[in-house]
C-alpha cells in the first residue's frame, strides 16, 4: 500500500466478501423469516375538512384582527422614527425606506400569525 492506495491486483478478501453477502441474504429474508410480508404501498385518502359558517366567520375575524394588529404596529413603527417614514416613501421615493418598511411589515406579520395561530 502505497499513499493510501491498495496496490494493483489486490483484491477482496473470501471471507469479507461471505460475510457481506450472509448479511445481504439475511436482510432480504427478514420479513419471511419473521411471517411479515411487506405489503404494496397505499395510496392515502384525502379526507378535506367540513367547511362550516362558524370557521369561516373565524378565519375571517383572525384575518381582520391580524390587519388590525399590523396597522397598529406601522403607525407606531412611524411613531417611533424621528423622520415621516409616510413623507420619504411618497415624496422623497427612498428605497431604503421602503425596504426597512417592507422588512418591519414581514417580521410584524410573522410574529402576528404565530401568535394567532
Amino acid at each position: 500500500m502505497r499513499g493510501g492506495r491498495p496496490e494493483e491486483g489486490v483484491t477482496m478478501k473470501p471471507w469479507l466478501l461471505a460475510g457481506m453477502g450472509v448479511w445481504i441474504i439475511a436482510g432480504m429474508a427478514w420479513h419471511a423469516i419473521a411471517g411479515e410480508v411487506p405489503m404494496p404501498p397505499v395510496e392515502p385518502r384525502i379526507i378535506p375538512p367540513a367547511l362550516s359558517w362558524a370557521s369561516l366567520l373565524t378565519s375571517v375575524v383572525y384575518g381582520l384582527v391580524g390587519l388590525i394588529l399590523l396597522l397598529i404596529g406601522y403607525y407606531s413603527y412611524e411613531l417611533i422614527t424621528p423622520f415621516s417614514v409616510k413623507d420619504e416613501l411618497i415624496s422623497h421615493r427612498n428605497p431604503a425606506v421602503g425596504m426597512v418598511v417592507a422588512a418591519f411589515i414581514l417580521g410584524m406579520a410573522i410574529i402576528i400569525a404565530a401568535a394567532i395561530i
